[in-house]
């Protein structure tokens, strides 16, 4: 009897602690490491060591899934497709977040988007990112209900019950509509040192193909603008560990609300710049991103290697003592431009006061310009493929600058 009685201890204490060890297993595989750069530029290099060739930049803004360690250095997941090493000594480690039980905050289901709306035709990925393949095309006017948020990506439910990836910066959501006035954090933490800032004095310019206003020569959206060229630049100059802040300040309906007249748009997107340089000093590169008015699709409009692009105009005003830097800054970009996308530059603009503004809130700096990317008879996604020729242009120039 006694001996039937320790046997069963014996088995239950194996079961018990068995349990324990594979719940101790399970919840160590879900805590995934990451590594976070503690400088502001970080060689990511194909094998460990300093000898070898460099893949990429990465900067403080982006963490990144830890896949090895050797020595000093640690090996780190860039994309699906891309991996490196980086020296540990620059790094610090992060852990994943344990997820949020259900039923522990009775207003999640509000803070979510649920469904997606396509504005412009869209690509329909199998996996949350850019180097995944795409499986369809997503046409206007189509909505979608969200499945999963990641990061930058919805996953959504298609209409023969299979799934795919949109990207967040190409379509619109019933957010704003199911939450009224409640507004999202920035994505940037207490840490973050942008270099660059991204902005939009005309920031309801739009597209003749998904524009709600045309009247006139107006070709102006709330939400389908070209705020959203910003917000994908933002995105990819982060990929390349480029920290960039992009904003989306509604300065038409600042000029609305402040009873200001169309032509002192430049006054009031200088104190967003001015704000922005309080809060960041680490910024010194300054985009003002635009589309032009109803030029010939013809003259604004290239197709490189099969993908079609909104072509470039830097436009630089004359009207402040210094233009010449930003001149220069211009120029650099635009030589690159012609080396990897011919074609895809109309040129530099130079424009005095008695041309237009004249300033362009250009001052502020000499790494300060303005960009036209396209025109009203462009796309939306015409106009995302150029900012993906951008970040590629400005992560040279950077590289080029800065040097190993």
């Amino acid at each position: 009897m006694l001996r039937n009685k320790i046997i069963s201890a014996i088995l239950g204490a194996t079961l018990l602690f068995g349990s324990i060890d594979a719940a101790y297993a399970a919840n160590k595989a879900d805590q995934i490491e990451y590594a976070r750069s503690t400088v502001d530029v970080l060689n990511v290099r194909t094998e460990p060591n300093l000898s070898a060739s460099i893949i990429r930049k990465i900067g403080k803004s982006t963490r990144y899934e830890v896949l090895d360690k050797q020595s000093d250095w640690v090996k780190i997941r860039l994309s699906k497709e891309s991996i490196g090493w980086v020296y540990q000594e620059y790094i610090q480690y992060e852990s994943s977040k344990p997820a949020q039980s259900k039923g522990t905050d009775a207003d999640t289901s509000l803070k979510q988007p649920t469904i997606v709306h396509i504005t412009d035709v869209t690509n329909l990925r199998s996996g949350p990112g850019t180097d995944y393949k795409i499986i369809g095309k997503a046409q206007p006017g189509h909505t979608y209900s969200i499945i999963s948020t990641e990061g930058e990506w919805y996953k959504v439910s298609l209409p023969n019950k299979s799934t795919a990836y949109v990207a967040s910066w190409v379509v619109n959501t019933d957010f704003s509509k199911r939450n009224g006035n409640v507004t999202t954090s920035s994505k940037k933490d207490e840490n973050f040192a942008p270099m660059l800032f991204i902005y939009h004095t005309h920031n309801r310019e739009s597209w003749k193909n998904i524009a709600r206003n045309t009247k006139g020569s107006s070709v102006d959206d709330p939400v389908e603008n070209i705020t959203l060229v910003g917000k994908r630049l933002d995105q990819l100059l982060e990929e390349k560990g480029i920290p960039a802040l992009s904003s989306q300040d509604d300065f038409a309906e600042r000029l609305k609300q402040e009873k200001l007249s169309y032509s002192q748009s430049y006054s009031v997107s200088r104190k967003a710049i001015e704000k922005a340089r309080k809060d960041y000093p680490s910024l010194s590169y300054f985009f003002d991103i635009h589309r032009d008015a109803d030029v010939p699709r013809e003259k604004t409009t290239i197709t490189i290697e099969g993908k079609t692009y909104a072509r470039i105009l830097f436009v630089i005003g004359t009207g402040h003592p210094r233009y010449k830097e930003n001149k220069a800054f211009a120029e650099s970009l635009n030589k690159l431009l012609n080396e990897k996308y011919p074609g895809l530059s109309r040129g530099i603009l130079t424009k005095s006061a008695d041309k237009g503004n004249g300033e362009y809130n250009q001052s502020i700096s000499p790494g300060s310009i303005l960009l036209e990317i396209g025109g009203t008879n462009n796309t939306l996604q015409e106009s995302l493929h150029t900012s993906e020729a951008i970040a590629d242009v400005f992560a040279q120039y950077l590289n080029a600058g800065k040097g190993s």
